[in-house]
């Protein structure tokens, strides 16, 4: 997984919501279809399932909601690069947003929309290229954002 154990020592919650992230970006982040992604969630829940429904695991708590991490929100407020989840949407905004206008100080101005489609991306595409020699093909009618998109991300990741 792409975080500490350490940090998750409150409960098997936690930890379970970290694997159920990485296996959606993992697995269901390559996917094009609506139905295979639909099919790849069903394979989770039923993994999840059966080998955590003796330890209590609430299933609509582990998939239902917003499970997105990125270790860029921890550094923005002054702390170490932690892999964590993301709280709130709208400090996420706030900090892509602060991100964009410092991107926009030191190269040509990047006139984006951040809607929420476009905040996951940004935080999918930062993970990729956290890793060492991360990449990833990003795939997309011209003009959708890919390129911006992908300037941001490595701007943020500080990859410049």
């Amino acid at each position: 997984l792409n975080t500490d154990a350490n940090l998750y020592k409150g409960g098997c919650m936690k930890y379970l919501r970290v694997w159920a992230h990485e296996c959606y970006r993992v697995f269901s982040d390559r996917l094009i279809n609506h139905s295979d992604m639909h099919e790849m969630h069903q394979i989770f829940e039923k993994a999840a399932k059966k080998h955590y429904s003796g330890a209590g695991v609430d299933l609509v708590e582990l998939f239902g909601d917003e499970n997105l991490m990125t270790s860029f929100i921890s550094v923005a407020m002054g702390n170490d690069k932690k892999y964590l989840p993301i709280r709130d949407i709208a400090q996420l905004k706030q900090t892509l947003e602060e991100k964009l206008a410092e991107y926009n100080e030191t190269f040509a101005e990047m006139n984006l929309v951040l809607f929420q489609d476009a905040m996951e991306h940004i935080c999918r595409i930062c993970r990729v290229v956290d890793f060492p020699c991360g990449n990833a093909l990003l795939v997309g009618v011209g003009g959708s954002g890919k390129q911006s998109l992908s300037r941001l991300s490595c701007f943020i990741a500080g990859l410049d």
